[in-house]
């Protein structure tokens, strides 16, 4: 009994000296809160230009003297401009670019026409429109046959003119199907025989065919088929204008 008098003592005593220990240990200086930190200030955001596009803006469509490029009237047209390769009857290459043009109204004479191809699911095919006047000198040159080749007056007329390749308003076409491939006519472009006549009867009954039907579409438009050859069509519904020699690379 008196042990654990004793112990109760010790603790207690013990136990007020360190209270006592405690509140007299120097206590920590209280900090004075800062100033608070300044924000960084920072470049307002301002709009970005935009990157560069890749994308070309939309050129213009072109006109010189009444003349057009096709593709501006209609880019489903098929280019395949033999003089501006050597794969023609000269056998050398005639024009320097292989750009098309038309005169304009008849270019729109001639949009319905190929409107009515794509509809029974044809795709026109060109081989040549407008021919610049130094063109055709070279073309008589290389065949001297009215029959074929129209002989350009030299100098040219300031009247009287008729519907030519040197006014755009002729033009020379075959059809291509759903697959790419050409139909079959008669013959190809710039046969100088009498196949070529628009109404040889001496074919096959697909080339027949295909001929007359693209020659009927034609008709339908205000063009005429020329009397040798069945790709060569005539605008016989505009007026005609003057004949002109303004190079092809004015317009590309």
């Amino acid at each position: 009994m008196k042990n654990v008098l004793f112990y109760a003592v010790l603790f207690a005593f013990l136990l007020i000296s360190g209270c006592t220990w405690l509140l007299d240990a120097p206590q920590p200086e209280p900090v004075e809160p800062g100033p608070a930190p300044e924000a960084e200030l920072t470049e307002p955001l301002l709009p970005q230009p935009a990157p560069d596009s890749e994308e070309e803006p939309p050129r213009e469509p072109v006109e010189i003297e009444g003349l057009v490029l096709v593709s501006d009237l209609d880019d489903s047209i098929i280019l395949d401009l033999k003089y501006a390769t050597a794969d023609n009857f000269t056998g050398e290459q005639v024009y320097p670019v292989a750009v098309a043009a038309i005169n304009k109204e008849t270019g729109l004479r001639f949009l319905k026409a190929v409107e009515i191809f794509r509809r029974d699911g044809y795709t026109v095919k060109l081989w040549d429109a407008y021919r610049p006047l130094s063109a055709s000198h070279q073309l008589w040159a290389s065949c001297p046959d009215p029959r074929y080749v129209i002989k350009p007056e030299d100098p040219p007329p300031t009247s009287g003119f008729r519907p030519r390749h040197n006014n755009g308003m002729c033009v020379d076409i075959t059809l291509v199907d759903s697959n790419g491939n050409e139909l079959e006519m008669p013959t190809g472009f710039d046969d100088f025989t009498e196949k070529a006549a628009p109404d040889y009867p001496h074919v096959s009954e697909a080339a027949r065919r295909n001929r007359d039907y693209l020659i009927s579409v034609m008709e339908s438009a205000g063009f005429q088929v020329a009397r040798t050859e069945w790709w060569h069509f005539t605008d016989i519904t505009g007026t005609p204008g003057p004949y002109l020699d303004v190079p092809l690379e004015a317009f590309s």
